[in-house]
């Protein structure tokens, strides 16, 4: 059964210029390495934030020349690390003004990718205000026949893990995008990044899939008051249309060499 759509998903791969971050150009690269190489060439890449550590224009320069090689385009969304600034600065990320909410839908073959921000400059936790729920409402309103995926960076949904779900999306605001994917059957996944580990779960009846970072892995710590990590193979997830409108997701890590 051939694909209509692949979008692959890369997240948080936290680039850095400096020494001793050679290990997250390693990473990212293993995952692009892995993309290019597949048999089925996806549609598309979103990079689902934290595309670097510390919102540097330095560090954007080198993330885009890592992400250079994927021979089909990329799309991205900032996290709680990033500088929307200095994100826009170098790669497309939608309209708008340099420090505004990134926010914008495109066509990735016969899946269409809506992009909504989750952050707030200077802060970890993330929001849905009502500018962002008015925008995603009318966003999917416009087409309601074309399968979706919604992308964003923290997950709309509670991981189990307290250090995690602390910095994650508040209950009202969750609450508030579960109203509107009840409304928006098109919505075949929300994919997020932020958790630095594979989970999935529900939001109302909408899977949500939380695509694994590149670099380090969030341990399971449930009532842990501070975030573990600890290292992980890169990983990356392919989210694949199938006939009929189905989406698969698989998520899949990189084989040493």
């Amino acid at each position: 059964m051939a694909a209509l759509a692949i979008l692959a998903q890369i997240s948080d791969p936290h680039i850095m210029i400096g020494p001793g971050d050679i290990a997250r150009d390693e990473a990212l690269t293993a995952v692009v390495q892995a993309v290019v190489g597949l048999a089925a060439r996806p549609d598309a890449v979103l990079v689902s934030g934290d595309i670097t550590d510390d919102g540097e224009p330095r560090a954007y320069e080198r993330a885009h020349e890592l992400l250079a090689p994927l021979p089909v385009p990329v799309h991205v969304l900032p996290g709680n690390h990033d500088d929307r600034a200095a994100l826009r600065a170098r790669f497309s990320a939608g309209e708008g003004g340099a420090g505004d909410p990134v926010r914008y839908s495109v066509a990735c073959g016969a899946l269409r990718l809506v992009v909504c921000d989750t952050t707030q400059p200077g802060r970890d936790d993330g929001r849905l205000d009502a500018s962002a729920l008015e925008w995603l409402g009318a966003e999917l309103a416009a087409d309601p026949d074309t399968p979706t995926i919604v992308a964003m960076h923290h997950p709309p949904l509670l991981t189990g893990i307290a250090a995690m779900d602390a910095i994650g999306l508040p209950a009202a605001d969750r609450a508030a995008l579960a109203e509107i994917v009840a409304g928006s059957p098109q919505v075949r996944r929300i994919t997020v990044g932020h958790a630095h580990r594979t989970a999935f779960g529900l939001l109302g009846a909408c899977p949500v899939v939380i695509c694994p970072g590149t670099h380090m892995r969030v341990r399971f710590e449930p009532a842990g008051s501070e975030i573990a990590v600890e290292p992980g193979p890169p990983a990356f997830a392919l989210h694949v249309l199938l006939p009929g409108g189905d989406v698969v997701t698989h998520v899949q890590a990189t084989v040493p060499e």
